[in-house]
């Protein structure tokens, strides 16, 4: 197993994850910031993960109790962390500060 050291930047990222149901229902968790491989991403959605039970922690009074006889898949989407967002955001303000002074406004 690989150290780490102090110091050393943890590259983690963040993902939606989508649990789908035998009965055709899903569950979205959104934005879980994980530093986990690829594979075990959707435990870091779990507020607990038993034998028999997925326990899922929607927001501060919502827990959900999946079977996890009943899930039938679990897909993970990388997303863009806040970081992220946050820059493209300005990128997106000084574009538009750009154009209008381009135009004389």
């Amino acid at each position: 197993m690989e150290e780490t050291k102090v110091g050393d930047p943890v590259m983690g990222k963040y993902f939606d994850i989508t649990f789908h149901t035998i009965d055709g229902k899903s569950i979205i968790k959104r934005n879980i910031y994980s530093e986990a491989n690829e594979t075990a991403v959707w435990q870091d959605a779990c507020k607990k993960v038993t034998a028999d039970n997925l326990y899922i922690e929607m927001n501060d009074t919502t827990l959900v109790n999946l079977l996890r006889n009943c899930v039938v898949r679990i897909d993970m989407t990388e997303v863009p962390g806040p970081a992220s967002k946050r820059s493209q955001r300005q990128d997106e303000f000084r574009d538009a500060v750009n154009t209008l002074s381009n135009i004389g406004l």
